[in-house]
């Protein structure tokens, strides 16, 4: 599944990093002149806008997008074999020391109790595990949410009862300020003086 996701962006990424890395920039042009010239390019060469923005923006500094020779190495060297390309592979550089490379049947997971092929009903304890904690951590914050606007209103509400209490109805029409009187009136009442 994901692979068929990461296919075409990881086409749109590649076709996209290399009209970066084609546009010259323009004298007096700023970095938001020149990303916005090389959208219109894309979608003007590919026909169609590049959605993957984010996708790009991790991507762009990683060896393999600033290195393409390791790429092209990687695939002529697969064209020849057999090996299936692996779409989330290293991006050639160097092991650390110590570490070794795991075989391609380690790497699969295929020993793994919670995937889905090997124990199903694990697989799917896990997922209604995780789907509850998902769940309260969500309805978590919900809660604080709505504490925290409860919160704001009631502030916000008291601030407006505050600013009616300062209203100075002396030289004001009669009928305004009895209506600002019976306003104070009902803040007063809901503000009770603390005992004494």
């Amino acid at each position: 599944m994901l692979t068929g996701k990461w296919t075409p962006m990881n086409a749109a990424v590649l076709k996209f990093n290399q009209l970066v890395q084609e546009t010259a920039v323009h004298s007096g042009e700023n970095d938001d002149d020149h990303m916005s010239r090389v959208y219109m390019l894309y979608d003007a060469t590919v026909g169609g806008e590049f959605k993957h923005r984010s996708a790009w923006l991790f991507l762009k500094g990683k060896h393999k997008w600033t290195n393409p020779d390791s790429t092209l190495q990687r695939r002529s060297r697969l064209m020849g074999t057999d090996e299936e390309p692996e779409h989330f592979g290293d991006d050639e550089l160097p092991r650390p020391p110590g570490l070794q490379r795991l075989a391609k049947s380690q790497r699969s997971g295929s020993n793994s109790t919670a995937s889905s092929g090997s124990n199903p009903a694990a697989y799917q304890e896990f997922m209604a595990e995780q789907y509850e904690l998902d769940r309260k951590a969500k309805m978590t914050v919900l809660e604080r949410e709505s504490e925290d606007r409860r919160r704001l209103i009631q502030s916000q509400r008291i601030a407006e009862d505050m600013r009616v209490l300062q209203i100075d109805t002396r030289g004001m029409d009669p009928v305004d300020a009895a209506i600002i009187n019976a306003q104070k009136a009902k803040i007063r009442a809901a503000y009770p003086p603390p005992p004494n």
